[in-house]
């Protein structure tokens, strides 16, 4: 009876997790919301400054430290969970305290348009996207 209980315990923590996949508004990755949270993002991190550190602070909620070096290294401590960038590549995996974000990346520069106003065409558009945007524009 007793090789089921963590058998059991693991399918019961699993069962409050959702996991996506995707890359429609942020760099390529696999994420995890729920009792467990994380995510596996490849692209470069937007990072100008050459060297952070940043104490009982970082950017995911419930971080308590981060150390980042240029767009090559980031390590990210939570409560119960931690987070570790390597080049274009960004791990984290958290619970409770910790919940770990997706750093923004070079490709989002600039890609998020403000609220209210329309995103810039590009030539990736379709006709159907481009004067549906062209008309939300003139609005």
């Amino acid at each position: 009876m007793r090789p089921y209980l963590p058998i059991g315990l693991l399918l019961l923590g699993s069962s409050c997790t959702i996991t996506s996949v995707g890359s429609e508004d942020a760099p390529p990755r696999v994420e995890a919301e729920g009792l467990v949270e994380g995510h596996a993002a490849l692209g470069w991190r937007d990072e100008s400054r050459l060297l952070r550190l940043d104490l009982l602070d970082g950017s995911s909620d419930g971080a308590l430290a981060e150390f980042t070096l240029w767009r090559l290294l980031r390590l990210e401590v939570g409560a119960l969970g931690l987070g570790v960038g390597l080049g274009p590549i960004d791990l984290a995996l958290g619970t409770l305290f910790y919940e770990p974000e997706v750093p923004q990346m070079t490709s989002e520069r600039g890609s998020r348009p403000e609220s209210g106003t329309a995103a810039p065409a590009t030539s990736d558009d379709c006709e159907i996207c481009r004067r549906a945007r062209e008309e939300a524009a003139g609005q």
